[in-house]
């Protein structure tokens, strides 16, 4: 049986081919939009794609299975529930499709969707050999989908059915089977997923702890307790996956911008986001832009502010790196680029201003505090991370409400120094308040990362 991995990080998605070297033929399971890589894996390695299978309707990321399927002819089979509305076999409990030797089940695990299914995959020139899940977002490396993405008024039904797939299905497989989820660690598919490439239902039987509970209510409990937020954008791709997303060769080309021209998006409502590194984002940025870097959580961060109802123009270092973040938007269905600007300098050059962010020492930043004085730290990290520990007296907002248009109740101008975990999430914070209006605006360098290195034990971190 063949397996190949195909792993999108700034997703912390994970497609998967499978089939029959005999043959030559492979299916491909839960494709992103950009479908190059899987026909480029195909062809290297003189392989067919005879199917495509879907596991659910997705949220966080655009499907390539449309796409996918017309590039190569081959069919695509989805959920009968998920009433997608492009062209595919719909598929039900225990429908079986072969590829080469290798036998394909569908098996309905609801719980994150009401359509979710998992595919069994089972060698039949190899009946002694340990079967293979590809559990799509029912289950992870210590972790299971969550089921609250449909809304509040639906979430019960889903916990319950939820419930049931952990319950009569999952424990009832061999411990020896092989669990290929559809992602890792740093999805918000659920809370707290493992970074394990793969597991196995033996571990997960022992080890993740949505498998304890004996009762309904004390699995809903589990499930539920601290369940974070789901980011802005996933309704949108739920809808956008169900109906079938543009093809790509059908989008508009996007094109450097002039000053000028730049200068008129901004005028007209444009959301321009400066996908440089932070360090340069820093030392200059063009005035009313937000900072969201290709080096660190771009698609994440981006599906928070899920700007599907406006322009969004691109500040990058080149025309490269431009088109590094108008691939990941268009993973997450973010089409309406209209353009971006590269060279920085052309702007300065041209005496429009630029505007800055000051950059934090947690040394210096400590002496400010050991000398009695009383800066405004703002914590954008998560309700747990902020729990965990915090700089004495900081104020939490986090990162996600401030994208979604909350503000910290602060001074505008009395100076704020914005701290995350590393520096990059509060980079983005502090482009936002700048960006309204609030006056000195500082970044902590190295986050509560650095600051727990330098003052570790004095007694300026509270939990």
């Amino acid at each position: 049986m063949i397996i190949e991995r195909f792993f999108t990080p700034e997703l912390a998605q994970v497609a998967y081919a499978v089939g029959d070297r005999e043959a030559a033929e492979v299916a491909i399971i839960d494709p992103r939009r950009d479908i190059d890589e899987y026909l480029r894996w195909a062809s290297g390695n003189h392989l067919r794609i005879v199917a495509v299978l879907e596991t659910h309707v997705h949220a966080d990321f655009v499907s390539g299975a449309p796409e996918l399927g017309r590039a190569t002819g081959a069919p695509v089979y989805a959920s009968r529930l998920g009433e997608q509305e492009f062209d595919h076999i719909p598929v039900d409990d225990g429908t079986v499709i072969e590829v080469g030797a290798v036998r394909l089940t569908a098996i309905h695990t609801p719980g994150h969707t009401p359509e979710h299914i998992a595919w069994l995959a089972e060698d039949t020139r190899d009946p002694e050999g340990a079967p293979v899940l590809f559990s799509g977002d029912a289950l992870f490396a210590g972790d299971v989908g969550r089921p609250d993405l449909l809304g509040r008024e639906r979430t019960q039904e889903l916990v319950d059915a939820l419930y049931d797939t952990v319950t009569n299905v999952f424990k009832t497989m061999p411990d020896d089977t092989v669990v290929y989820p559809g992602h890792t660690a740093g999805s918000s598919c659920g809370k707290n997923i493992g970074s394990a490439p793969y597991t196995r239902i033996g571990l997960e039987k022992a080890m993740n702890y949505a498998f304890k509970p004996e009762t309904r209510e004390a699995f809903a409990e589990a499930v539920m307790s601290g369940m974070p937020d789901p980011p802005a954008y996933y309704p949108h791709l739920k809808k956008v996956n169900a109906r079938g997303a543009t093809p790509p060769d059908m989008l508009d080309d996007v094109a450097s911008l002039s000053v000028e021209e730049l200068e008129d998006r901004l005028a007209s409502g444009a959301l321009v986001v400066d996908v440089r590194a932070r360090e340069a984002f820093a030392a200059g940025h063009i005035p009313g832009s937000v900072f969201v870097g290709t080096d660190g959580g771009f698609a994440e961060w981006m599906g928070w502010f899920a700007p599907y109802d406006r322009d969004v123009v691109l500040v990058a270092a080149d025309a490269g790196q431009a088109g590094e973040a108008l691939t990941m938007l268009r993973r997450i269905g973010i089409d309406r680029v209209s353009g971006y600007f590269a060279g920085l300098e052309r702007w300065g050059e041209s005496g429009r201003p630029l505007d800055s962010i000051e950059i934090a020492t947690p040394g210096g930043l400590e002496a400010e505090l050991q000398s009695g004085g009383s800066p405004v730290v703002l914590d954008v990290r998560s309700d747990d991370e902020f729990a965990s520990g915090h700089i004495d007296g900081a104020v939490h907002l986090h990162l996600a409400r401030l994208i979604r248009g909350e503000r910290p109740e602060i001074d505008r101008d009395a100076g704020v120094t914005v701290v995350c975990g590393s520096g990059y999430r509060s980079m983005i914070a502090a482009s936002l308040l700048k960006a309204s209006g609030y006056g000195r605006v500082r970044n902590l360098d190295g986050g509560m990362n650095a600051w727990r290195e330098l003052v570790a034990g004095e007694g300026s971190v509270a939990s």
